[in-house]
């Protein structure tokens, strides 16, 4: 047999370098057929290439639109959501253009409450609040989040405005106990329930209801379903196909348009739950 090989007439090889057909004699046609057996192994690879190319210009030509990428889900069953009421809250603080260390301090608190069966905003609450530390608004402050030193002023202190919507939540059925949860608040990000209410809490030995040591981090809920990065309340309206409404930085505004992105979120088919809270504090005990 490798004799036999050895004697190969020199012109098949030269098919394997391209020569044509007609110069070749016995071994032409099995050149050919491995010929086009390589011509087929190469088309494979590129037609999958081009499937995926035409896959990721449609997701973009869907995102560039505002379309939502995941299809559209009915409604889930009242008895299967972990609580009926969504309590979008969204704060504007005390705050400084400069980059100086700032105690922050609750100047607006409103609450967004919206029906997860329904996906409609049915109550709200809104307060401003007086600052106790740093009572004159910076100039910063006031042009960011349109509040006037008149309406601080006239304002109540945080823990009234605390005992004031406790009793709101009490007088609307809302209560939360250890067999059943109610409500559960819905924020954009982490900072309004730890940074702004339980740290002003903290530092000033204000009572402070367990309800807010929980909460629906909505920007990391909706970066998880569409599967895009976390982004900025605008941004999320526009990927849902949505326009922001009313004046950005003014604390019922945005509240009230977050609602907006949680009750589109569940019409998407996203599952909403409690998804962050406090972490667990340090207890020192005397020896």
């Amino acid at each position: 047999a490798l004799g036999a090989l050895r004697r190969q007439p020199p012109q098949a090889v030269r098919v394997s370098a391209g020569v044509p057909c007609a110069a070749v004699s016995q071994g032409a046609p099995q050149r050919v057929a491995l010929g086009e057996l390589v011509r087929e192994s190469r088309a494979a690879p590129l037609a999958k290439r081009s499937a995926r190319r035409k896959r990721g210009e449609a997701k973009e030509r869907a995102r560039q639109e505002g379309a939502v990428l995941r299809e559209a889900r009915p409604l889930a069953d009242a008895h299967a959501l972990p609580f009926e009421w969504l309590l979008v809250l969204d704060v504007e603080a005390t705050c400084d253009a400069r980059g100086r260390p700032w105690e922050h301090e609750i100047i607006e608190f409103p609450v967004v409450a919206l029906n997860l069966r329904t996906l409609q905003v049915e109550h709200e609450f809104h307060s401003f609040v007086r600052p106790t530390a740093n009572q004159t608004l910076t100039p910063f402050c006031r042009k960011l989040t349109g509040i006037t030193q008149e309406q601080v002023d006239a304002a109540p202190p945080l823990d009234a405005v605390l005992r004031e919507f406790d009793g709101w939540l009490r007088e609307r059925g809302l209560v939360n106990t250890a067999e059943a949860r109610s409500f559960a608040f819905g924020t954009d990000g982490h900072f309004d329930c730890q940074f702004f209410v339980d740290g002003e809490c903290s530092r000033k030995g204000i009572p402070k209801a367990e309800y807010f040591d929980k909460w629906v981090n909505l920007k990391q809920l909706f970066a998880d379903h569409y599967k895009v990065r976390r982004c900025k309340i605008a941004k999320m309206l526009e990927r849902q196909g949505m326009r922001f409404e009313g004046r950005l930085h003014s604390g019922i505004d945005d509240s009230r348009n977050i609602a907006r992105i949680a009750a589109q979120l569940v019409r998407d088919g996203s599952p909403v739950y409690i998804n962050e809270g406090l972490p667990p504090r340090q207890r020192f005990l005397d020896l």
